[in-house]
């Protein structure tokens, strides 16, 4: 786990604020992931190749073509809101004046 001007440095440079438990639970996480790493660094990697493109096989590759897509009467039939050749989709996010004018 790691000490509280350490969390405080962390949440200082990522403009974070947090309650006493979500410090507590915060410090938790970051502890286990800290953990996590000194097991990774205990793999033995010294006699992997670091260049791990030499062992893909540049054959097993498929060759990139072309190939057709949908013909645009199937789209159209598939899709309930097509207008002009463009995909209508529902509205998700709202104006920054419907947003503000919320808060």
């Amino acid at each position: 786990m790691i000490d509280d001007k350490t969390l405080q440095s962390i949440l200082s440079l990522c403009k974070f604020s947090l309650t006493a438990q979500e410090k507590e639970h915060f410090k938790e996480q970051i502890g286990d992931i800290l953990s996590y790493v000194e097991t990774l660094n205990q793999v033995a990697t010294k006699d992997l190749d670091s260049d791990l493109g030499n062992a893909l096989d540049s054959m097993s590759f498929r060759e990139d073509k072309a190939a057709p897509g949908f013909p645009p009467e199937r789209v159209v039939a598939l899709s309930p809101d097509f207008q002009d050749s463009f995909f209508t989709v529902p509205r998700i996010i709202e104006e920054m004046d419907e947003i503000e004018g919320e808060g």
